[in-house]
């Protein structure tokens, strides 16, 4: 059957929520099934919108069940799950018809709704054999995924409502503003409750590959934590309203650098801070600049050479800069950060600034891909311009001009 409009749009929606593909990873290594799925049910249709299929059913995204066949329906009914351990045992579902029609032995289905209280579909999961998933650490776990899956669908669809002429940078602003109204922390907190949880009942009898498994799930979980405290940072850059006061930019680049000292320590690298222009800036705003900077070429030092650091300034008319979009008659202060680390192609050098950016996607890249728009932000909140020069594996150099 062909599938138009809004349900098109589900599946759409779905699949373009990067950490769809997690969940569904996750949901079958915790439970032991082969077939997880996340299903848009009406009470007339069921389509398959994400899915891991391992048994094989030979479902694939988009395709559609019959809405009586599914307990998804009683699941959209009652707006509560069915959970089962094992069909053949089971009081309630033993001589059902539903899991002789699949197959299934084990069983799981929990709903996903909306934060306006309308019922969007399932997270469900089952498997020919039987798996203990009547827990409170699996049903948990199952419920902590759907309020996620609901928070990308509302944050998926306020941003649609934006403005096209502002809708870049309402993009930006929905994304903390989620943060803040939804509290995205209280789900993540549960994800590493559980997980640890999990890891620990089960440790005896985790594989090698599952303990190691466990271990990238926390190291995930860690780095959506630091991303949480990136995107505040960044929202508070503009929206708090601060106070300029006068101020040594040299001192506030050395306590910056100080908050970054066990990193620095342990990469043996150097930060050498020259003398800095005095000027009226929002002091708490400039430290995190500095701050960002550092940790931005601490997590982009070359393998092959201790990391250096220079932060320098000087004094001058914006028409002697030779940089677009300074008053020519206005002093500024050009502030320089130069690092030896690996560098970028100057192609990017208008990109690198964009929230979410990251030119490095490794395992180990510890960046968010926020701390530079963070830069570039607080640098638009003192009326200056940034620039950013790079050559690849050789170096780095950002370069503030701040009204004097």
């Amino acid at each position: 059957m062909e599938i138009l409009g809004e349900l098109q749009k589900d599946i759409n929606d779905i699949q373009s929520i990067s950490i769809v593909p997690t969940i569904l990873d996750v949901v079958c290594r915790a439970t032991g099934m082969r077939f997880a799925a996340i299903a848009r049910v009406t009470e007339k249709t069921w389509i398959t919108c994400g899915v891991l299929d391992g048994v094989p059913l030979g479902l694939a995204i988009g395709d559609e069940l019959e809405i009586s066949t599914t307990f998804c329906k009683q699941v959209r009914e009652s707006n509560s799950l069915v959970v089962i351990d094992h069909v053949d045992k089971d009081a309630v579902y033993h001589d059902h018809p539903i899991p002789a029609q699949y197959g299934f032995q084990s069983y799981i289905s929990v709903p996903i709704v909306r934060n306006d209280g309308a019922f969007f579909g399932t997270l469900c999961a089952l498997d020919p054999e039987p798996n203990r998933v009547n827990t409170a650490e699996i049903i948990g776990m199952f419920t902590m995924f759907t309020e996620l899956i609901a928070f990308h669908l509302e944050a998926i669809e306020k941003m649609e409502k934006q403005d096209n002429v502002l809708k870049k940078k309402n993009i930006e602003l929905a994304a903390y503003d989620f943060i803040s109204s939804h509290d995205l922390q209280e789900p993540l907190r549960k994800i590493q409750i559980l997980t640890s949880a999990l890891e620990r009942k089960e440790k005896d009898n985790l594989s090698e590959s599952g303990k190691k498994y466990f271990k990238s799930i926390k190291k995930a979980a860690k780095r959506m934590r630091n991303i949480f405290k990136d995107l505040l940072t960044y929202s508070e850059a503009e929206f708090k309203p601060q106070s300029f006061k006068e101020r040594d930019l040299k001192e506030l680049a050395i306590q910056a650098k100080s908050r970054l000292s066990k990193q620095i320590d342990k990469t043996n690298a150097i930060v050498n801070i020259d003398e800095l222009c005095r000027l009226s800036v929002v002091p708490i705003q400039i430290e995190q600049l500095f701050y960002n900077l550092f940790a931005n070429s601490l997590n982009f030092k070359s393998e092959d050479r201790p990391l250096l650091i220079e932060v320098s300034s000087s004094q001058g008319l914006g028409d002697t800069f030779g940089v677009k979009g300074l008053q020519a008659n206005v002093k500024y202060c050009e502030i320089t950060v130069k690092d030896n680390g690996v560098g970028f192609d100057q192609q990017y050098s208008e990109k690198i600034f964009d929230i979410f950016q990251r030119l490095k996607t490794n395992e180990d890249d510890k960046s968010t891909g926020i701390g530079l728009s963070i830069v570039k932000r607080i640098v638009e909140n003192h009326q200056g311009k940034i620039i950013a020069l790079g050559k690849p594996d050789y170096f780095a150099v950002f370069k503030m001009y701040l009204p004097l």
